[in-house]
């Protein structure tokens, strides 16, 4: 009998946490759904941009990857003013050094190379996604790039990060609200 019992208490249990759970979701995905301005913060540079073409193309690609219904706003065009909670994510790119070493290039000059043969260089990316003001999740990721706007390499790794970001904020909650999850797969 008292087998019985614990068996019931336990299957109420898993009931009650499944009811929280798809409570939580359903608001998770209000959140997303929303037309929520968010702004953009860029920290470090990328090959082939300026700051401010930087942030314009980022936020092209975080509309391009259909995750949220969010607008995205470079943080030149951020409103100023009012008591509105801050939404954003922070992203910041660190060039990585070349992997020399003490081998003689023989060749044309490397800026040529470049060009010719589509030499990359490393670039770690972390994006910190801020929603009314609290951190919810952080995700990064390295690549090779070329640079400038028409690299298909920078696009999908900014697409791969964003999707990564918002899973992490959205269906991984901690209780302590913190999460480090790569975007590597």
């Amino acid at each position: 009998m008292k087998r019985y019992t614990v068996l019931s208490a336990l299957a109420g249990a898993i009931a009650l946490v499944g009811t929280i759970g798809a409570q939580a979701q359903s608001l998770d995905s209000g959140i997303r759904n929303q037309p929520l301005p968010v702004l953009v913060e860029i920290d470090g540079s990328v090959p082939g941009f300026t700051k401010d073409e930087l942030e314009t193309y980022l936020c092209q690609q975080l509309t391009a990857s259909h995750l949220t219904g969010w607008r995205f706003l470079p943080t030149s065009l951020a409103p100023t003013g009012g008591d509105q909670p801050s939404n954003r994510i922070v992203w910041h790119f660190k060039q990585l050094p070349y992997a020399g070493g003490g081998t003689r290039y023989i060749g044309p000059a490397m800026s040529r190379a470049k060009e010719l043969f589509g030499v990359g260089r490393a670039v770690s990316i972390d994006a910190k996604i801020f929603l009314n003001d609290e951190f919810e999740a952080t995700t990064f990721d390295e690549v090779t790039i070329k640079g400038g706007p028409n690299d298909a390499g920078l696009a999908a790794a900014i697409q791969k990060i964003m999707k990564s970001v918002v899973t992490n904020a959205f269906l991984t909650g901690s209780p302590d609200g913190i999460q480090a999850v790569s975007a590597r797969t």
